[in-house]
């Protein structure tokens, strides 16, 4: 019922409940307090990766990308590139690009990303030379949040591989902390 670090409290609690110095209510709380510390304690890899940032989809809620996965991925072809804070992490690279039809998308580019990628894989009209690219959408609502780039002689199908990166859509994304402060009970979206 209670963990070994808990067992220690116990004597305490039982006593503190015998000479009627708290009410029973303070000692149920503090025996539940102990529990939690010691509970969380156990457990530090699942703790952090629960409250780890994430970006979601903005139609959704998904969660797309976790913050320790951004990274800087340069092109040539971009129009602007600028630096900016998203989700704790410094200056990190957001570049504007322009497609064949006209139409703008600011990018940021992930090492990993949680999307469906689509079959094909095109290599003309790429924003980063040398690598073809497949348009990534939302595996819960579709909706498009960018693109995988890989080497045009890719031979893994979909599949990653450690020169596989993403290019998202920034204002396809919402940051989690933006998220949870709309709603009343964070986390409980996109699951």
């Amino acid at each position: 019922m209670f963990s070994p670090c808990c067992r220690c409290f116990l004597p305490y609690c039982v006593a503190w409940k015998t000479q009627k110095v708290f009410s029973s209510i303070f000692v149920a709380v503090f025996i539940i307090t102990v529990f939690c510390i010691c509970s969380a304690g156990a457990h530090d890899e699942e703790y952090h990766d629960e409250w780890e940032e994430y970006l979601l989809c903005r139609q959704c809620g998904h969660e797309v990308a976790k913050a320790t996965d951004l990274r800087s991925f340069t092109s040539s072809k971009a129009l602007h590139q600028r630096n900016d804070t998203i989700l704790g992490v410094e200056n990190v690279l957001i570049q504007l690009f322009q497609n064949p039809q006209g139409r703008q998308f600011e990018v940021i580019t992930t090492q990993k990303a949680d999307v469906k990628k689509l079959d094909t894989a095109y290599s003309s009209d790429t924003w980063f030379p040398n690598l073809s690219w497949r348009i990534i959408t939302c595996p819960h609502c579709r909706a498009h949040l960018g693109w995988s780039y890989e080497p045009h002689d890719h031979k893994e199908g979909k599949k990653d591989t450690e020169n596989t990166f993403y290019g998202l859509i920034l204002n396809h994304l919402i940051h989690q902390e933006f998220a949870d402060s709309l709603l009343v009970m964070p986390k409980l979206y996109g699951r």
